[in-house]
């Protein structure tokens, strides 16, 4: 199973945003550079230097508004063996082997895996910017953990198969 966590609307909203961020950065920071430089006659290393740096950042934001440098793919993959998953645009893809995973503990915000080597690690659902994408990985998750037998919460789930048969 494959998610995208960042549907093409509302990707497209993030760059614009970015975009006119990163334009009002760049404008400012280039105002101030060249107020500096051209309009004071003392020199004021500090200002020009903070001037350069926001007409830096705002070109930096320009350059991932408009896809000359790309964002990753935000996303919930989840297959038998693993689970894959990048919860933000810049972020780092996590990778979970299901024999590793000891146990989970699942809330509203968060699933934290407990991993047999003692590691613990979390996966911040209330990342995920759309509550139904939210809620459908946490079920999937949960329904997995069920078909493996991991304990969810400190509950370990009942055998699939009744204990006594007459």
């Amino acid at each position: 199973m494959y998610v995208n966590l960042f549907p093409g609307k509302q990707l497209r909203a993030t760059k614009r945003s970015i975009t006119l961020m990163g334009s009002f950065l760049f404008l400012g920071g280039g105002y101030a550079l060249m107020r500096e430089f051209l309009w004071f006659d003392g020199f004021r290393s500090g200002w020009a230097l903070v001037s350069g740096l926001l007409g830096a950042l705002g070109l930096l934001f320009i350059a991932f508004g408009t896809d000359f440098f790309r964002f990753k793919d935000a996303f919930f993959s989840m297959t038998p063996e693993r689970i894959a998953y990048r919860l933000s645009l810049l972020g780092r893809e996590h990778k979970i082997r299901w024999h590793d995973v000891q146990e989970l503990v699942i809330s509203d915000a968060l699933i934290r895996f407990k991993l047999r080597c003692g590691k613990r690690v979390n996966m911040r659902i209330g990342a995920i910017q759309q509550p139904d994408i939210a809620r459908h990985v946490s079920r999937s998750i949960h329904l997995a953990a069920l078909e493996k037998g991991l304990p969810i919460n400190g509950v370990k789930p009942s055998p699939p198969e009744p204990a006594l048969q007459v």
